[in-house]
């Protein structure tokens, strides 16, 4: 046993009687050593309480087994899905994860990039982050693979993981309409990101096609924030004529409306339909009950690690890669007919929008 009292291979090797080489293909797996030796050289290992050094493995194959994952908001409760998805492969590949939070600002995310930079990350997935900045590009455009999860590039291609924000913003606006909801607001999220870029294009096309008010005073400029979501309910109660649903960029952000409805006496759904998107674990509490749109978080972390893995490994340029994944509309007791009892012409077919939770 070594002085530090680490069992280390060459212990396993002395109790089987043989080679370091040999015990380092064993436990390797490596297909030449026959299994009567690789059976041997496990339970002595087993046995000994032996574990490979993470230090000599990254050594010999060049790589620090980590990887970083930014986030804008660790607080906010759709960002646990994500990681999960991410975790689920890390732990298979014997990866550890390096998490950042970066509050939405440029200056802390190029800060913390530096940092698992400086760590010598494998790679990095960056959900909702800046990524066209010059000074993030820098970084980005250097050696180490990334993906990105729900915010791309407007001027590069990318690996990029994404729910399908055109469908799942139609299909949200499609079942309001069906409900016999005309006047139809949006609170959309901030102005940099990507996918509230997607779905603000989708649901003003959306409401062209179905003839529904197309009132500029409905799209309430906001964020993925409870605030946001308040001040835009504040906002939309102002009006002369008010809106019978509104669609949020996000759940936390419905939550606000929510909680501004209530201060207002404005009655979910009676009053005002409300619409959020994420689904996150607090939708389906009974107080709350929030239709919304499901985005497949978990799958979608997973796919990003799947990706960056093979980046990671592979010795090839890499062709960018574009996976969208599509979202489905979950209904509990958020959304009801308009309270003046008007009902839009239904189409005549119209494929299933909806999933009960």
């Amino acid at each position: 046993m070594s002085d530090k009292g680490r069992i280390t291979i060459r212990d396993v090797a002395a109790a089987t009687g043989h080679a370091v080489s040999t015990v380092s293909n064993a436990l390797a797996g490596k297909r030449h050593v026959n299994e009567e030796t690789r059976q041997q050289v496990k339970e002595a290992a087993e046995r000994l309480g032996y574990r490979p050094s993470v230090v000599a493995r990254s050594l010999r194959m060049k790589l620090s087994s980590t990887i970083g994952v930014l986030v804008p908001d660790v607080s906010n409760p759709a960002i646990p899905e994500f990681i999960r998805g991410i975790d689920d492969v890390a732990v298979r590949e014997g990866c550890t994860i390096l998490l950042c939070n970066t509050d939405e600002l440029v200056e802390r995310q190029v800060s913390q990039m530096h940092t698992l930079l400086d760590r010598q990350v494998d790679g990095m997935i960056l959900i909702s982050q800046h990524c066209d900045t010059p000074e993030v590009r820098k970084l980005l455009d250097g050696k180490t693979p990334f993906v990105l999860i729900q915010r791309r590039s407007a001027r590069f291609r990318d690996d990029y993981i994404g729910s399908d924000n055109l469908q799942g913003m139609r299909d949200s606006v499609n079942y309001l309409y069906e409900l016999g909801h005309h006047r139809i607001a949006l609170v959309t999220g901030p102005a940099t990101s990507s996918t509230a870029q997607e779905r603000l294009e989708a649901f003003e096309a959306s409401i062209a096609e179905l003839g529904c008010d197309g009132d500029p005073d409905l799209v309430y400029r906001g964020d993925y924030t409870v605030e946001a979501g308040y001040e835009a309910m504040h906002y939309f109660a102002s009006l002369q004529k008010r809106p019978t649903a509104v669609i949020a960029s996000n759940d936390v952000c419905a939550l606000g409306v929510q909680d501004a409805a209530s201060e207002l006496g404005i009655s979910i759904p009676a009053d005002m339909s409300l619409l959020g998107c994420d689904d996150i674990d607090l939708a389906r509490l009974r107080r709350i009950n929030l239709s919304t749109l499901r985005l497949p978080k978990r799958e979608m972390g997973a796919a990003a690690a799947e990706l960056l893995m093979r980046r990671i490994h592979s010795k090839r340029p890499p062709t960018p890669r574009e996976v969208i994944i599509p979202t489905k509309l979950v209904l509990r007791e958020s959304c009801a007919p308009p309270a003046d009892g008007h009902n839009a012409k239904r189409p005549a077919e119209r494929r299933p929008l909806v999933s009960p939770d």
